[in-house]
């Protein structure tokens, strides 16, 4: 279950890091307007990214806690 939450905070993160790359391809080469949308999706994919960074942790501190309790 660990993984589970290691592998999809990595992949939140990839895809903002390439929501910012669309994002400055938009703005060099295209037009502003479809710059936006990637901006809002690199937005949602790091707010997604800190919930389940934040899960994960809380999931470990659970896990540890569970592991000293039993010893």
């Amino acid at each position: 279950m660990n993984k589970t939450f290691k592998i999809l905070e990595i992949l939140w993160l990839v895809m903002g890091a390439i929501g910012i790359i669309m994002c400055g391809y938009f703005i060099t080469i295209k037009d502003n307007e479809g710059a936006i949308y990637f901006l809002i999706f690199t937005m949602v994919c790091g707010l997604m990214y800190s919930i389940r960074k934040r899960q994960r942790k809380k999931h470990e501190a659970f896990l540890e806690h569970q592991k000293n309790n039993k010893k």
